[in-house]
């Protein structure tokens, strides 16, 4: 794409003396050598683009003590005309009024005499700037196919062949101001052996290979909010007949996406960007969110998270949102029936559940609980799947103590309340065994056992006052069987019942 420097408006103001006096300089040296306005040529093929211009220079450089001539030939159109009209300000010596263009490089002041375009009067009368000289052979370059590279130092032309000489090269980095080593120049933030391999990293970042020159260029997405546009500030210096050829130019997103650089390189946004309609961090953001809509319409399951692609991969993309045990289980279960894209920025593990949890909450809850009614009263719940899930594991987790321990078909009231107690200790926790102690028979023994689990439970001074002297001392006695009751595995479990039974004064055997 051809590269276009833009006018805004254009308006006058008078000149200061500083500004006025430049410009009638630059004119005098005009006179001694008209062919500074034009770069030097490396060789005869490039010296022939050259040879009517330098005829129509030299036209009018034989009449640059001749004001009223000069005046006459600066009411043609043509670099030449804008000599003419330059030359005579060396005569006259006086440019009180001069007319002023924004660019987006900047205003810039120039003389306005005869008709000639203001960009050659601009190049010509600012022949020692090297951006504003080359507003001056644009339409040369762009007919002509011609690459023309301008410095502070040199002003060179290499013909229909890209070919930035060295000394343009260092000018330009020099101008970016980013780290360099050998062909690669970076921002701070970026290592170049990521750059040279445009490896993916936890930043996005603009990458631009500059063939002719042999460089690669990278600009992370943070240093690029101050650079405004890389290309331009770089293309300023320099005509080009189509950047596009010459530079290679994309984004290397943490979003991994088999046709990446097709993507960048031959989008509408790579020609926003070259047409200096985009700064390089809209450039990354626009490429990054355009990755994005097309992982979206894909037909196959791709996981991205803050930017981050893991392809497929359940279990990384998981992991990466830092869930508990039953969060992982639960979206590992249902990540599998999701076939579709999920690109999502900035959730927790909860948020992922929430938006499947309506569709498969409750197909994963039916394959942790056996009893369909009590799955269906969990999936119903009022509450976040996170604590959904909480209620489902303690659950099943309680159906699982409560499978382990022994069954009886009967048993005496005094071992059926203790037995309550501990199966309500073992299932629910010592909070809800308390709740059960109150259920106690209302016998002295009775009252006593209470009493011994409620020491257990560290509530036995606070109840003190309920009991009397000898069902306190004897629950007392009972704590100690009873917290090994609480306590015991399935396996020993009914022996520790009996004998918290026998020393509780029962000569009854459990069935």
């Amino acid at each position: 794409m051809a590269k276009k420097i833009r006018r805004v408006r254009t308006f006058a103001r008078t000149a200061t003396k500083s500004q006025e006096k430049k410009l009638i300089e630059n004119a005098k040296k005009l006179r001694e050598d008209p062919f500074l306005i034009l770069p030097e040529c490396i060789d005869s093929n490039c010296e022939k683009y050259f040879i009517k211009i330098k005829k129509r220079l030299l036209k009018i450089s034989r009449f640059k003590d001749d004001l009223n001539k000069l005046e006459k030939l600066a009411n043609k159109k043509g670099l030449e005309s804008a000599l003419a009209g330059t030359l005579s300000l060396a005569i006259s010596e006086k440019a009180p009024y001069l007319g002023v263009i924004k660019f987006p490089t900047g205003d810039i002041t120039y003389a306005q005499r005869g008709k000639a375009e203001k960009e050659k009067l601009i190049a010509t009368q600012h022949f020692d700037d090297p951006i504003w000289r080359l507003l001056g052979l644009k339409d040369l370059s762009f007919k002509k196919g011609l690459y023309i590279y301008s410095w502070d130092n040199g002003y060179i032309c290499t013909g229909t062949i890209a070919k930035p000489p060295s000394e343009f090269i260092n000018f330009i980095i020099k101008k970016l101001d980013f780290l360099r080593k050998d062909n690669t120049s970076c921002c701070r933030h970026l290592k170049l052996e990521n750059v040279k391999k445009q490896e993916t990293i936890n930043e996005d970042y603009i990458y631009i290979k500059w063939k002719s020159a042999e460089i690669i260029i990278a600009i992370c997405k943070e240093c690029s909010k101050t650079t405004k546009n890389t290309i331009f500030n770089i293309s300023k210096y320099m005509l080009c007949p189509d950047l596009s050829n010459d530079f290679e130019i994309k984004v290397i997103t943490k979003i991994v996406q088999k046709n990446n650089q097709d993507l960048t390189q031959e989008s509408n946004i790579l020609k926003e960007y070259l047409a200096g309609k985009l700064s390089d961090y809209n450039y990354i953001q626009k490429n990054v969110e355009k990755q994005k809509d097309i992982i979206k319409q894909s037909e196959e399951r791709v996981l991205v998270l803050d930017g981050v692609s893991f392809g497929s991969d359940i279990t990384k993309f998981v992991d990466a949102l830092k869930p508990n045990k039953q969060e992982k289980m639960a979206l590992e279960f249902i990540l599998e029936f999701v076939e579709e894209p999920l690109i999502v920025t900035d959730v927790n593990a909860n948020k992922i559940l929430e938006m499947f949890w309506e569709k498969f909450g409750q197909k994963y809850i039916d394959s942790i609980i056996e009893d369909k009614n009590m799955a269906k009263s969990m999936f119903l719940l009022d509450d976040t799947p996170s604590n959904i899930l909480t209620l489902v594991f303690d659950y099943k987790k309680r159906q699982k103590i409560l499978g382990e321990l022994p069954q009886y078909n009967s048993l005496p009231p005094l071992a059926k309340f203790a037995d309550n107690i501990a199966r309500t200790y073992k299932t629910f926790g010592m909070k809800k065994a308390i709740a059960e102690v109150k259920k106690k028979p209302d016998t002295p023994k009775g009252r006593s056992l209470a009493y011994a689990f409620l020491i257990v439970f560290n509530k036995g001074k606070e109840s003190k006052w309920k009991y009397s002297k000898q069902e306190v001392e004897y629950g007392e006695f009972l704590k100690d069987y009873a917290e090994k009751l609480i306590k015991s595995t399935p396996k020993d479990y009914s022996n520790k019942l009996q004998e918290l039974l026998t020393v509780s004064g029962s000569n009854e055997k459990i069935k």
